[in-house]
């Protein structure tokens, strides 16, 4: 296996937002990345294609081990390419502690169905197999993506588990769940397609030239069998992992029906999902998330049999996207942090209590703060302590790692310290920044 290892900083050129559809009104400031590209995480199939690479970029703060994003840009299946524009992904994600991976799949000249599955996982398996070398965490792993990507998405987040989707392509023996996704504008039922669309019209999916019927292999109205297992509603039970998913009502080439099916599918199986519906936005990721619509779009979310509907409850912004992951990923949407010390000459004991204010539970935890003066941490008792110059981490010890909605884990230390002894300025718990309570 060969790849090229960069250290960059990345930023979102104007070409691969256009690439992607990344507004550049979204461009968070650049952020210095290590980027290992061109990883084959099987072999190519066939040779000289590019359908089993992956680019990973990886954030040179945060903690450690990183929650990883998965990123695949969508074609209509008609391209080997789909790690492309990863690196407007990374931009936005690295800073927020996220590890990115623009991972490719093959297309259907290349390809038929399951094959672009087989290959996703295979790329999950070998990400997870080598968390340990590239500090990803392995039971920290989310998938994001668009059209044919979207489609991706929901087929690796609803499919966990099941044989015929697994394949035998490059690392065995590791799992491929991933524990949380976000798509925009995925087909699903491809045998309703051509009854949705608009009354303007759209593509002849029925053709045999469509790319859904290239995909499975045949004119996807004779062969409905094949299409069932392309469906990614097929796999919903009530233990998939959350999926949001995002759709515009004006949608000209995949229509907005195919996400109000896969909806009601997981509504009916008690499932958990978020769906984002956006009038008047096509099949773009700036229209979907054009602020010119906040306010307007319709927010459907069904978790345990109980469903809401509102409108404008939440917009569509990337800052929004990574707060569903981290709920998803179980790592804390918002918190609060309690501090206090007993002080005597020359050293002092510190305790820190963690509330989750969040909605979503916290499985593990790593707290972090930076010491304003010379303060040294010499001993910890429910957490373990580390402490870089006046940087300090303390994780879980591994008996405390869950902290539910509204409830607390608290720590403590002993250090050392001379002169100033202000408190933190600043808490972060698993990289988000917590509210400092009196």
């Amino acid at each position: 296996m060969q790849a090229r290892i960069r250290t960059a900083f990345i930023g979102l050129a104007m070409t691969v937002l256009a690439a992607v559809g990344v507004p550049a009104a979204f461009a968070p400031p650049a952020h210095a990345t290590q980027t290992f590209t061109d990883i084959a995480y099987a072999p190519a199939q066939p040779a000289g294609s590019k359908g089993h690479l992956l680019d990973l970029y990886l954030p040179a703060t945060g903690i450690t081990p990183r929650p990883l994003l998965i990123w695949h840009t969508g074609s209509a299946w008609s391209s080997d390419n789909g790690k492309a524009g990863a690196d407007a992904i990374a931009a936005i994600f690295n800073p927020l502690g996220f590890a990115v991976a623009g991972v490719s799949v093959r297309s259907s000249s290349q390809a038929i169905f399951p094959a672009q599955v087989h290959d996703i996982k295979s790329a999950i398996r070998w990400l997870r197999a080598n968390a340990g070398t590239y500090q990803l965490d392995p039971n920290r792993f989310a998938i994001m993506g668009d059209s044919s990507g979207g489609w991706l998405t929901e087929m690796a987040t609803l499919s966990a588990g099941v044989p015929a989707l697994e394949g035998t392509l490059g690392t065995t023996g590791v799992s491929s769940a991933v524990q949380t996704g976000v798509a925009f504008f995925s087909p699903t039922n491809f045998l309703q397609m051509n009854s949705q669309n608009l009354p303007t019209g759209g593509l002849d999916h029925d053709s045999p030239a469509s790319p859904e019927s290239l995909l499975v292999g045949c004119p996807i109205q004779t062969c409905p069998a094949a299409v069932a297992q392309a469906n990614p509603m097929t796999y919903v039970d009530s233990n998939d992992p959350p999926l949001m998913f995002l759709h515009g009502q004006a949608d000209f080439l995949v229509p907005h029906g195919q996400s109000v099916l896969l909806y009601n599918r997981i509504k009916a199986q008690c499932g958990d999902a978020t769906f984002i519906s956006v009038p008047g936005a096509d099949h773009m990721v700036p229209q979907v998330m054009d602020p010119a619509h906040f306010g307007s779009q319709t927010v459907s979310t069904t978790t345990d049999c109980t469903e809401t509907v509102g409108t404008g409850t939440i917009n569509p912004t990337w800052a929004n996207f990574a707060t569903f992951l981290r709920g998803g990923l179980k790592m804390g949407t918002s918190c609060e942090v309690t501090y206090a010390t007993e002080v005597w000459p020359g050293a002092f004991n510190g305790t820190a209590t963690i509330r989750n204010t969040g909605t979503t539970p916290i499985y593990g935890w790593t707290l972090t703060w930076t010491w304003a003066g010379n303060q040294q941490v010499t001993n910890s008792w429910n957490s373990t302590v580390t402490q870089t110059g006046t940087q300090v981490t303390a994780r879980d010890d591994g008996t405390n790692t869950y902290i539910g909605p509204g409830s607390s884990q608290g720590l403590g230390f002993t250090a050392n310290v001379t002169g100033t002894n202000a408190i933190p300025a600043q808490f972060k718990l698993n990289n988000i920044p917590c509210t400092r309570v009196p």
